[in-house]
């Protein structure tokens, strides 16, 4: 490991506990004079890791390459992203798991063993710091967004939705016509230009308009993410499309299929789930039957 570098750990307690927004941090750690820790949260149904660094001011800023990693109950296999980023707000938070897997195949009686691999590149602002020049690893692209409801948008739209620090320039027809629970809040407030939602990740709501607006937006990582914006925003059209994708090309294992399935009352999904785990029984028993006919 170079000077440079360094690892946070800790072991999260209680995890399986957490409510959306709830979350843990690590205690403080002093690395190349400043005070780090790493933290999680539940947001949604997803876990959210990220890393602190305490007293950046003015123009500091750090440039960093990190791998984030949790370790499952038995430590017989590991889940990680890595990325890079300059730090100049103190810290990061992304989207690490999905929580249905976290609580299946992760978390040991409550317990999570995580880490952050920290790599510095470059301090800027840091008398002291002087960074010899390094050959900086590329970056994972980030996903390229199907459709932009920036500022550009602006003349095809007659509201903004405000999503934490983003705008969302959009058509308040175009949602009402798919969701009852903007229908009533363009109704309510059909004097508002910029209306703002509490406790929505921008990042999901990003996923869920692009499906709004006909986007191939559903994936793997994306689906259980626009089914909970959905679901809230009562969202019928969206929530069809996420169940058509789990039954028809999703590769999620049979288990957390069947969970989502109950959560958000996918009939077709449930039915799906139930016939293959009877026809897996059967298949099952059949191979053992003529395994006891050949003995």
């Amino acid at each position: 490991m170079s000077e440079k570098e360094f690892t946070l750990k800790y072991e999260f307690q209680n995890v399986g506990k957490l409510e959306h927004g709830q979350g843990f941090v690590s205690p403080k750690e002093e690395h190349f004079g400043l005070n780090w820790c790493m933290g999680i949260q539940k947001w949604g149904d997803v876990l959210r890791m990220y890393f602190f660094a305490y007293g950046l001011y003015g123009n500091q800023k750090i440039y960093v390459d990190y791998t984030k990693k949790i370790f499952s109950r038995y430590k017989e296999h590991t889940h990680s992203i890595s990325g890079s980023n300059p730090l100049k707000y103190n810290y990061w938070p992304c989207p690490l798991i999905d929580w249905g897997n976290l609580k299946s195949d992760f978390l040991n009686d409550g317990k999570l063993d995580a880490e952050i691999h920290l790599k510095i590149t470059e301090m800027v602002g840091f008398p002291g710091f002087p960074m010899v020049p390094m050959k900086k690893k590329v970056a994972p692209l980030p996903r390229k967004e199907l459709r932009s409801f920036g500022e550009e948008m602006k003349q095809f739209s007659d509201v903004v939705l405000k999503v934490e620090d983003r705008k969302f320039y959009v058509s308040k027809l175009t949602l009402s016509s798919q969701s009852l629970y903007f229908a009533n809040l363009f109704l309510g407030q059909s004097e508002k230009s910029e209306i703002e939602l509490k406790d929505v990740n921008p990042d999901d709501f990003q996923y869920y308009l692009e499906v709004i607006y006909a986007e191939d937006a559903i994936n793997d990582d994306t689906v259980v993410r626009i089914l909970q914006i959905a679901d809230v925003h009562q969202t019928p059209l969206a929530i069809k499309k996420c169940e058509k994708y789990l039954i028809k090309e999703s590769k999620m294992e049979l288990k957390r299929k069947l969970e989502l399935a109950g959560k958000y009352k996918l009939e077709e999904l449930k039915k799906m789930c139930l016939d293959q785990i009877k026809s897996n029984k059967k298949r099952t028993f059949s191979s053992l039957f003529k395994k006891l006919l050949t003995k």
